[in-house]
């Protein structure tokens, strides 16, 4: 037994009571048998249990805590602390600063934790996390593996950017289809562009990867195409899509009428190497991103977009989890928030600046989509973690 991490169950377990029993001996709640509670006691020093939020749920009581979990930015460094250019900084900034200010409202206490992704460390990252916290929201990419996403089972957790839902949360997405759809139409029809190119985010990224099968199945069904050499990827990064485009430049083949970028630090990136080597943009090749970061507005030419509301995700996050919590959200549910396209001049189009500027309604997160308990296709090993 990893006394470390030792369960309300295990002392249960070890102390041959119940766990109803074990909780009433940390509570006082009720009267407990002297022996009884003696044996409990003995359980609990053996085993280096520490009471966790869960088993204070047990007796109806709550320690008030949320946390919210995202990947460690592993390139981060003391002497460059800030890398603007990652989609981490500003994406997960928004959600988490959403996550906090819907907390508060509620009297709870949200904190923020990076992990590291794909280290040995992470299991027990999640573990420690739940032990401590009356449910967990889980950003893209913030765990990799089984052993992961069943620790973060043992309190309510609810997921950003998934497939599927587990039993014991459940699962918020950004409508990516509808917004990539939406810029691939847009510059099919108002552009008549035929020749496509798309620079994608991170390879295990479920954003990214929806993103890019959107586009795909989007461009075949408007009549358009798509050179292999043409679909590179930028890792979410301003810079690394910025180098894609460097190398892509190496090969003398006529580009595309327009790079589709995943998000909108990869399409500054892009835009930024395509001026520096002489092409237009948009004359010569348009370029559209997805997010809506407050830079896209004032960056020239300003960026056409597909705008998601990552506050607002953050806002919704908490309200499931809290639901999930007081039990008016059922276990299972899953939330889309809507995105819209947003035309600017990186695209071709002409608009004036007082136009170029998003503005959500207040309604925006009320007006999700949710089911609870729909089927939906999953990969062997999702089933095996999320069932």
């Amino acid at each position: 037994m990893d006394k470390k991490y030792a369960t309300i169950y295990d002392v249960a377990d070890h102390a041959k009571v119940s766990i109803a029993t074990v909780s009433r001996v940390l509570t006082g709640s009720a009267p407990v048998r002297t022996d009884t509670r003696e044996r409990v006691e003995a359980a609990i020093e053996e085993l280096n249990f520490v009471p966790n939020s869960v088993a204070r749920s047990l007796s109806g009581g709550r320690c008030g805590v949320i946390a919210l979990v995202y990947p460690l930015d592993l390139e981060r460094t003391g002497t460059d602390p800030l890398r603007e250019d990652n989609a981490s900084v500003l994406y997960a900034d928004a959600i988490i600063r959403g996550a906090t200010w819907q907390a508060a409202l509620h009297g709870y206490l949200l904190f923020a934790c990076a992990i590291q992704v794909e280290k040995k460390q992470e299991a027990t990252a999640v573990t420690r996390i739940a032990r401590v916290a009356d449910a967990i929201i889980l950003t893209d990419r913030a765990v990799s593996s089984v052993r992961s996403m069943r620790a973060g089972t043992r309190a309510r957790t609810v997921l950003l950017s998934a497939s599927a839902t587990t039993k014991f949360g459940g699962a918020i997405n950004i409508d990516n289809v509808q917004g990539i759809s939406d810029i691939v139409e847009h510059m099919r029809a108002e552009h008549n562009v035929t020749r496509f190119g798309f620079v994608g985010g991170i390879p295990d990224s479920y954003d990214a990867k929806i993103r890019y099968e959107a586009f795909t199945k989007s461009v075949a069904e408007h009549g358009g195409t798509v050179d292999e050499r043409d679909v590179l990827c930028g890792y979410f990064s301003l810079t690394r899509a910025e180098n894609a485009i460097y190398d892509r430049m190496k090969d003398s083949s006529p580009l595309p009428d327009v790079f589709v970028c995943a998000n909108d630090q990869m399409a500054v990136g892009v835009t930024r190497a395509l001026i520096h080597h002489g092409v237009r943009v948009p004359e010569d090749v348009a370029v559209t991103g997805f997010d809506d970061m407050p830079l896209a507005s004032h960056v020239q030419p300003s960026l056409t977009t597909v705008a998601q509301p990552a506050f607002d995700l953050g806002v919704a996050a908490v309200e499931m989890v809290i639901g999930i919590l007081d039990g008016t959200r059922t276990t299972g549910t899953r939330e889309t928030v809507p995105t819209h396209l947003i035309r600017r001049e990186s695209c071709g189009c002409h608009v004036s600046k007082d136009t170029s500027v998003t503005t959500w309604p207040a309604s925006s997160v009320a007006g999700m989509s949710a089911t609870a308990g729909d089927d939906v296709a999953l990969s062997p090993t999702e089933m095996g973690v999320l069932s």
